[in-house]
């Protein structure tokens, strides 16, 4: 239990970090973060959690969809933290 409990926090913390170079490239792309490669391929990595952030979420909140995504998966990542500490996973 605590190899897929340290596993899904792995993801959970990779997630977390391509939505913070996602807003990296967007802030040093200038406004052409569309045109960016890196962007584009970070933003379909990113996606997953992005339509669940939408699908949570009322029509208003919908422009918002990467924050929402990203706190998501920080609810994810925190919950499996909380998780391998009841478990006392040493990994």
């Amino acid at each position: 239990m605590c190899f897929a409990v340290v596993a899904a926090k792995a993801v959970a913390e990779m997630a977390l970090l391509f939505y913070l170079a996602q807003y990296a490239v967007r802030l040093l792309s200038f406004g052409r973060h569309e045109d960016n490669p890196v962007y584009r391929g970070i933003r379909f990595l990113t996606s997953p959690l992005t339509r669940i952030g939408r699908a949570l979420s009322p029509a208003v909140a919908q422009r918002h969809g990467s924050l929402l995504g990203f706190l998501v998966g920080l609810a994810l990542w925190v919950g499996l933290v909380l998780a391998k500490q009841k478990l006392h996973c040493v990994a």
